[in-house]
């Protein structure tokens, strides 16, 4: 009897060692995947190609592009709860500056660029918001990239 049970404990033993040493599929997935994302500017000929509304982390973050009959871009900021007004708006190439003006007269220095973002090979056009200060499901954002929406 005390054979056999020798014989079971190495063969247990056999196949936990087996079991260890063979890779597990989702675990080796995960060591082997690679993450690409980048960000690579977008410079428009016309300014109001950049017009439209690009939406951010959720819904309720986006911003609305517009472009006025004097050829000048319009700005909306939507940040939850909170909405802004860009007033001062330069654009230099792909970079858009100015100042976001709330609506209980608080300011704030805004800096963003137009850029495709290329995610795992796919890229998607929008504009990467930064000097940002986010608080989203308990991580802080300092940039956000809003993501150019389908014209509806």
């Amino acid at each position: 009897m005390r054979s056999k049970q020798t014989v079971v404990a190495v063969v247990v033993l056999a196949v936990l060692a087996l079991m260890s040493a063979a890779p597990v599929s989702g675990v080796q997935k995960l060591k082997n995947k690679k993450k690409e994302k980048r960000f690579e500017p977008v410079v428009k000929a016309n300014v109001a190609d950049y017009a439209g509304r690009y939406v951010g982390i959720v819904p309720d973050y986006y911003l609305d592009i517009k472009t006025g009959v004097d050829g000048q871009l319009s700005v909306t900021s939507q940040e939850g709860a909170r909405r802004a007004t860009l007033r001062d708006i330069r654009i230099e190439g792909a970079h858009l500056t100015g100042t976001r003006v709330y609506t209980n007269g608080a300011a704030k220095d805004f800096t963003a660029t137009f850029s495709n973002r290329i995610l795992n090979g796919e890229t998607s056009f929008g504009i990467l918001v930064e000097n940002l200060d986010v608080e989203f499901e308990g991580m802080t954002f300092t940039r956000i990239f809003y993501q150019l929406a389908p014209s509806p």
